[in-house]
């Protein structure tokens, strides 16, 4: 066997890794004692001896100092480093490899393997985390104002308070760039956001920035952060850019808040004003299409019966020439008959016997209302 203990002394006990004692007592890993003895204390410098021979007899040829024994130690300290190589990427993870501290791969979620410290190195940024940066402000259970990065110059020379957050996270595709290329992420986002922002306010008048125009400045500011950090390769991808507070300064802010009630006022009467336009002016159109279309209408009438009493003209004319006489006298018969015959007329019969009233025979006395016997005859008759 590989322990070659030499067995004891008499009794015929045989050996053992930790040897035997005399007298047939059973040793153990810390010596036997003597018959119904407790144990005792072990020895160090035994222990070690003790160890040092059973190392001594698994090692091939029973010797450390052998090279093949020097080879499978080795040989099982580099197969135990190099298991240390294999790590997990998260979900929502991205692994930077390195070799030497120089990239060499970027690799997914699961299972991977890289070569082990101090050779290689592994670092695994979040890319699905969206983090927050705010400028001009801290919340901190409490909102803390920040006046240094809040208060911005306006392009009219007005002083605005404005406070923003920026919402950015690590590029999946640029991972090895935010790793590399950027010492402090939250710090420069930060600076390029408040100077896109400075340069952004500097480029308006105050009122629009509290109004009707604070969308188009923050999708401003963020175009302009997002290509700077893009020319810094900084690996960045900027989510979102929210204005929280605009806000002329505190000792400005009534006058402003009149201001602005005012100017709402203006664009309340404007719009009244476009109201009263888009019901008025319809109706004056149709009025002014209609009198128009009347007109054209009464010039076609016209037209036409000019031309018809023209044509009639020239046609009496005609038969005027061939019998002048005769044409006469039809022309005041049918002029009597169209004159008199639209008015009431009254006929006394000058040679006649007179009324029954007892009036002369020469005819009715010149007093009497002649015209009301017309309507009255006229009913009469219908009566009777």
């Amino acid at each position: 066997m590989p322990w070659s203990n030499q067995s004891g002394g008499g009794g015929g006990n045989g050996g053992g890794p930790w040897g035997r004692g005399g007298g047939g007592n059973g040793g153990g890993p810390w010596g036997g004692g003597g018959g119904g003895g407790g144990k005792t204390p072990p020895d160090l410098e035994d222990l070690l001896r003790r160890s040092q021979d059973r190392l001594r007899g698994v090692m091939p040829g029973g010797s450390l100092g052998g090279g093949r024994g020097l080879l499978l130690v080795g040989g099982l300290v580099v197969a135990g480093w190099l298991l240390t190589g294999f790590y997990t990427v998260a979900p929502q993870q991205v692994g930077i490899e390195t070799i030497f501290g120089r990239y060499t791969s970027t690799t997914g979620q699961g299972l991977n393997y890289n070569f082990p410290a101090p050779i290689g190195a592994v670092t695994k940024p979040n890319v699905g985390q969206v983090n927050s940066v705010q400028i001009g402000y801290r919340s901190q259970g409490r909102t803390v104002d920040k006046p240094e990065e809040s208060l911005m110059l306006t392009g009219d020379e007005n002083i605005v308070d404005l406070d923003f957050e920026v919402q950015w996270r690590v590029d999946p595709l640029k991972a090895s760039d935010y790793v590399f290329n950027l010492e402090n992420p939250e710090g420069t986002i930060k600076a390029i956001a408040e100077s896109a922002m400075r340069e952004v306010v500097g480029r308006r008048n105050i009122q629009p920035i509290l109004t009707n125009e604070q969308s188009s400045v923050a999708q401003e500011v963020r175009e302009i952060t997002q290509k700077a950090l893009d020319e810094y390769g900084a690996g960045v991808r900027i989510e979102l850019v929210q204005l929280v507070s605009v806000q002329p300064p505190p000792d400005v802010r009534p006058a402003f808040i009149d201001v602005n009630a005012a100017q709402q006022d203006a664009e309340r009467a404007k719009n009244d004003a476009r109201t009263y336009e888009s019901s008025v002016v319809p109706q004056a159109r149709g009025k002014s299409a209609q009198i128009v279309q009347a007109a054209e209408a009464y010039k076609t009438q016209a037209t036409a019966e000019a031309k018809g009493q023209a044509a009639r003209f020239s046609q009496v004319y005609d038969s005027y020439k061939v019998a002048p006489v005769i044409s006469r006298e039809r022309i005041f018969l049918e002029t009597m008959e169209r004159v008199l015959g639209s008015v009431n007329k009254v006929i006394i019969d000058q040679n006649g016997s007179g009324v029954s009233t007892g009036a002369s025979a020469a005819g009715v006395l010149p007093v009497l209302p002649l015209t009301e016997f017309g309507p009255r005859n006229a009913a009469g008759g219908a009566a009777r």
